[in-house]
């Protein structure tokens, strides 16, 4: 191949990216924080006028009672969401995070990018994902070339670090404002309690963490309230969840629990919960069938007893009148063919789809 040749070929990649960073440069920026910032556990409105505390999922004014572990795992921005509308031909994302945070098994347009969705007569539909750079200054162009009709977007934030500035770039000629759709509703949340896979690990990009598939299928505000290896059923926790004004909660945190641990800790965690909102529906999630349980019996042994003993929790609580009670059997969680995972225990894209599906389904 000659000299000219490689030089087209090499332009010819290029262009795009060229052309998204020249366009991204010439948008205005507006501060995220002057829209609905959804997926925060509790709403403090001190504290929403600040850059660093605007996209976290654990209320500040309560930092003493969590373990300094769930602490950091909140300050990621799993779950949390911008909604806004605008004109502009073209929408662009300046974020900064707190870490610039890296996984080998987990792509980094999930781990700290961010994703675009656009609401259509039949619902959410992606437009468009912001790649992160190497560090943790960030700015992409989402989509371009518009038709400058006015539509209402939603932004999701990164599923394992966390933003500390967020800006949505439109073009000058245009305007950006509050929505105008209520969706997805904010009224009675579904809340997702789990470990890092409730976090949303290893979904590609933010957007297809099941809670946020949730919260599109359901057009109901999601909150994720998953701690990457720390979903131990804290007190703390559980006292967080009833101050919330649900629709229904999800509690799937077994991956993150030893045998003693559910036995211990397991009854005392959901009968606060029942007891606090005993008219709300509350669904106790069996541990996931790892494929590797085929194979190794210590592993199908483990999760056998785990799921037995947290069945036996659920038809004590049952026993004692709590009728909004549910289980939910982990076989059909994520599909039989043992496809759904990237590493044998954290989700594909495809496994999140499933998972949310099946979770969707149970609430309509």
């Amino acid at each position: 191949m000659n000299m000219r040749r490689k030089l087209f070929l090499w332009l010819l990649l290029i262009s795009p990216s060229v052309l998204m960073a020249q366009r991204s440069s010439e948008l205005i920026y507006h501060d995220a924080k002057a829209f609905r910032i959804m997926g925060r556990s509790v709403a403090e409105p001190a504290m929403v006028h600040t850059d660093s505390m605007a996209y976290t999922r654990l209320p500040w004014s309560q930092k003493e009672d969590f373990r300094s572990e769930l602490w950091g795992l909140g300050l990621h921005s799993a779950g949390i969401a911008v909604r806004f509308r605008s004109n502009s031909r073209a929408i662009g994302a300046r974020w900064i995070v707190r870490s610039g945070f890296g996984m080998n098994h987990m792509a980094a347009t999930g781990v700290r990018g961010v994703d675009l969705y656009v609401l259509n007569d039949d619902g959410w539909r992606y437009v468009g994902t912001g790649i992160p750079a190497t560090g943790k200054e960030n700015e992409k162009m989402l989509i371009l070339e518009m038709d400058g009709a006015e539509k209402e977007f939603m932004l999701h934030l990164p599923l394992y670090d966390g933003v500390v500035k967020l800006e949505i770039g439109i073009d000058s000629t245009a305007n950006i404002y509050t929505p105008l759709s209520p969706l997805p509703l904010a009224e009675k949340p579904i809340v997702c309690y789990g470990t890092s896979i409730t976090q949303g690990g290893c979904a590609t990009r933010p957007g297809m963490a099941y809670p946020a598939i949730m919260a599109r299928s359901l057009q109901r505000e999601v909150i994720n309230l998953g701690f990457s290896g720390n979903g131990r059923m804290d007190s703390s926790i559980g006292a967080l969840m009833a101050k919330i004004d649900a629709g229904a909660y999800f509690v799937d945190c077994l991956g993150n629990c030893t045998v003693e641990m559910i036995e211990q800790l397991g009854y005392d965690f959901m009968c606060a919960l029942l007891q606090a909102r005993p008219d709300t529906p509350v669904y106790m999630v069996e541990n996931h069938l790892f494929p590797a349980i085929a194979f190794n019996l210590t592993e199908a042994q483990t999760i056998a007893k785990k799921n037995a003993t947290w069945r036996d929790i659920y038809e004590l609580l049952r026993c004692k009148g709590f009728e909004n009670l549910f289980y939910v059997p982990a076989d059909k969680l994520t599909g039989s063919d043992a496809e759904a995972t990237v590493d044998g225990v954290h989700l594909t894209d495809l496994g999140f789809l499933r998972m949310a599906k099946v979770l969707s389904d149970l609430l309509y």
